[in-house]
């Protein structure tokens, strides 16, 4: 009998990777063990037990880069990226899992049961659940009976991604993840990018597409869409899959673009240091190390974070300006009240 993961330490696990990622963090072992022991009192050696048999059944993808091991959440890319060591174990176990449910695509499933509800207020995650069950194309998916638990969990995914909106117990079709666009500055190269990409121009890759598996000709909303591929590893990507703006496409398009695994920052430029003290350019996509950084930085920014090379110029001159006029106004201040001088007889 091959053991399974306890789906609610597979849902702390999958919640731990998200937090991490968005504290622009990779989400190796030691992080995904200090979230969950934080957060759930959940002891070391039970979250690896966890992890790993949620990386066997394919819940979670290990994913092994120049050393460095980190984990990501399966939501919309194929097994193939993964890279565990295979387990032989009989077919009939996971059978229903590889191809009923890690093929899914959950926001798709949820918009649409949103849309067919048609409530105003909103619909709840059990009206959601009742009305996919009743589609007849989902009914091998529905009789899985880890379906209501992966449902839940993708739900509050697309909660925290702006997907969907929630109101109480009822959800919402959100604007979706670029709906409040950055107002992006155009990006400026660094003069070793200028040579990089003069240079790599010309060049013909081998593209590995991930996440949806299509083609430019074919996204996933089976829709042409130009892909986006790592200069070092050629692993390529729509940019709604990976969840890009307008705007920082068009940036990132005029860069030697690196994916999450072979970022580097673009300051010190020197590999495999400090992978997980990186930030990420929310302008550009670049890679900096936050004691690169200018002004260095103690710890991770929270929220939209932009660098300094897209950070505009005039913000910093008005910044520069207003600490000046701050600086004259203390000085003109008397530094405290005069004495009054003694009365001469």
């Amino acid at each position: 009998m091959v053991k399974l993961a306890n789906p609610l330490y597979t849902e702390w696990i999958l919640e731990a990777i998200q937090k991490i990622k968005r504290q622009k963090q990779r989400p190796s072992e030691e992080r995904i063990c200090h979230a969950v022991a934080t957060s759930h009192g959940l002891d070391r050696k039970t979250i690896l037990e966890q992890l790993g048999l949620s990386v066997h059944d394919g819940s979670i993808l290990k994913v092994t880069n120049k050393g460095s091991t980190s984990y990501k959440d399966p939501g919309h890319q194929p097994p193939a990226i993964a890279t565990p060591t295979p387990v032989p174990v009989p077919a009939k176990e996971f059978k229903w899992d590889s191809q009923d449910l890690r093929h899914i695509d959950w926001n798709k499933i949820l918009k649409r049961a949103i849309k067919g509800l048609d409530d105003t207020h909103g619909s709840s995650l059990k009206n959601i659940e009742r009305y996919l069950r009743n589609q007849r194309d989902l009914a091998k998916v529905a009789d899985n009976p880890a379906f209501g638990q992966r449902l839940r969990l993708a739900a509050k995914r697309s909660v925290s991604n702006g997907r969907l909106m929630k109101n109480g117990p009822r959800y919402k079709v959100g604007q979706g993840p670029g709906s409040a666009s950055l107002l992006l500055t155009t990006v400026t190269l660094l003069p070793h990018e200028r040579d990089l990409v003069r240079s790599c121009c010309g060049a013909s890759l081998t593209l590995r597409i991930f996440f949806c598996l299509g083609t430019k000709e074919s996204n996933r909303d089976k829709r042409p869409e130009e892909l986006l591929s790592c200069a070092d590893c050629g692993s390529s990507g729509h940019p709604s899959c990976l969840k890009f703006s307008p705007e920082l496409t068009c940036n990132v398009k005029r860069l030697r673009w690196q994916c999450i695994e072979c970022k580097t920052c673009s300051l010190c430029r020197i590999q495999g240091k400090n992978a997980d003290e990186m930030l990420f350019c929310d302008s550009c996509d670049r890679g900096f190390h936050m004691e690169c950084c200018d002004p260095p930085l103690s710890r991770m920014p929270k929220g939209t974070w932009i660098c300094q090379v897209c950070r505009p110029k005039e913000n910093g001159k008005k910044l520069l300006h207003q600490k000046a006029h701050q600086i004259k106004r203390r000085y003109a201040k008397p530094m405290g009240r005069p004495r009054n001088k003694p009365n001469t007889v």
